[in-house]
């Protein structure tokens, strides 16, 4: 099968897209897919760069790739949910990626069956970025119906999901990003924007019961005075310092400090896709492809997401 590898950290040039040795049959919990679709997410190229090789380390050669949107194949033992034909959309583990192929081997766990609104280029740009999305704000930041959230970064592939949901949850947004996305944000539902081009979000006089860091370029610090009482900070950054600054909110709470830090880290789960599916086909949620690359073209598509001025996802077209 066709497959886009690494065969080791670099620039663009280390991505080839060749003949790899096939992944084989599903075993026990496993469904094999037929990818039609991936997506690209930061994730991709830092691993390609190498950023994340002491934390996640590559064994090479490497097929990179999260978000997968096909039809099922086969099924291994133990599957219950699908059958052969199916069309399902998922997430692979970050650790095992392999998404930018013509099959991958999937945990049942990690898929919920495709909305019947999306196509399969749509599908696959909704896994990692919507559930990042959806854990960032329902979990970290138990955001409610009617209370105020900041997103900064709101165009983007994790933001514009964000903005949507929070919607869907009931709550009131203020989205962050440059000036040219205003009308954007607004069709997705923000109440209120801020262009960081031309004004400091983190001087706003609103206060936010939840302030979610969708590209983790601010901090708690600059961040912190945004925040009502007992209002919840949320990176998609997972350092030392988010650490330092989680271990250090939580400290305080025990002296009656009611606001925190939190750090989201994307769990591929079946009942959050089903959570989001439902949304999509209800018309509360809908992923926006800025462009769809062809498997051949990778190299580009790492550069147009990694230029950093993407407005909602990069997809692959792979079958």
């Amino acid at each position: 099968m066709r497959a886009a590898v690494i065969d080791g950290y670099g620039g663009v040039e280390k991505l080839e897209v060749r003949e790899v040795p096939d992944p084989g049959a599903p075993g026990p919990g496993q469904v094999r897919v037929r990818v039609r679709a991936s997506s690209l997410n930061p994730i991709d190229w830092k691993l390609r760069r190498g950023s994340y090789r002491l934390v996640l380390p590559a064994k090479f050669p490497k097929i990179l790739g999260s978000d997968a949107a096909g039809e099922v194949e086969a099924v291994g033992p133990e599957v219950t949910r699908f059958e052969p034909g199916d069309a399902v959309f998922g997430q692979t583990a970050i650790r095992q990626a392999g998404a930018h192929a013509e099959a991958v081997l999937m945990q049942e766990s990690a898929l919920a069956h495709k909305p019947e609104a999306l196509t399969f280029e749509e599908a696959a740009a909704v896994p990692l970025a919507a559930l990042t999305a959806l854990q960032a704000l329902r979990d970290k930041g138990e955001l409610d119906s009617g209370e105020r959230v900041l997103i900064n970064g709101a165009a983007g592939g994790v933001g514009h999901f964000a903005v949507q949901i929070a919607r869907a949850i009931g709550a009131r947004v203020t989205a962050v990003a440059s000036g040219r996305n205003r009308d954007f944000l607004r069709q997705l539902g923000a109440e209120r924007t801020i262009d960081y081009q031309t004004e400091d979000f983190a001087a706003d006089e609103e206060t936010y019961e939840v302030v979610f860091d969708a590209v983790g370029t601010s901090s708690w610090q600059e961040c912190e005075l945004l925040l009502a009482e007992k209002g919840v900070y949320v990176s998609t950054q997972a350092g030392a310092r988010q650490i330092l600054d989680v271990a250090g909110t939580t400290v305080r709470g025990l002296f009656g400090e009611g606001r925190r830090a939190a750090s989201v880290s994307v769990r591929p789960d079946a009942a959050d896709l089903e959570v989001l599916a439902r949304w999509i086909d209800q018309g509360r949620l809908r992923p926006h492809v800025e462009r769809v690359f062809s498997l051949d073209e990778i190299r580009g598509a790492h550069e147009a997401s990694e230029s950093g001025h993407v407005r909602g996802k990069i997809v692959v077209r792979v079958g």
